[in-house]
């Protein structure tokens, strides 16, 4: 019994480090580059609005909207932090203009995956963000 008692307390801790190189990676995938794509939201005037988002190390972040044409549309800067650590949900705080969420967060070739929230109660809208 203390045989599989100890093999079963491995197995747990090769999961527990595993998840927490898993998230480590997807920070340093997202660090440093600049994420670009439709998170569902329009502008006043119904006009669909394009986003970059930027992810530095420190927990902060910037996020320019921009109108197809390439014209800019507003800027914010957020901090940014993971809802817990089991999760691959983002957080991203924009202190007076509100909270935004990006959940199930994934990054593939170059392209960062997940469900936009504007806010905790909002439908939520798939996202495909490239790298650029």
């Amino acid at each position: 019994m203390k045989k599989y008692a100890g093999l079963l307390l491995m197995l747990t801790l090769l999961v527990g480090f595993t998840s927490c190189e898993d998230d480590e990676d997807l920070e340093e995938r997202m660090f440093g580059r600049v994420w670009v794509g439709d998170v569902g939201m329009n502008a006043v005037n119904g006009r669909i609005l394009y986003r970059e988002f930027t992810f530095d190390p420190d927990g902060f972040g910037e996020e320019y909207q921009f109108f197809r044409n390439g014209e800019l549309y507003d800027h914010f800067r957020f901090q940014w932090y993971w809802e817990d650590r089991y999760s691959n949900n983002l957080v991203l705080d924009y202190g007076r203009n509100g909270t935004s969420y990006m959940d199930n967060v994934d990054i593939y070739r170059g392209v960062m995956t997940g469900i936009f929230y504007l806010t905790g109660d909002s439908e939520g809208f798939p996202f495909a963000l490239e790298m650029q």
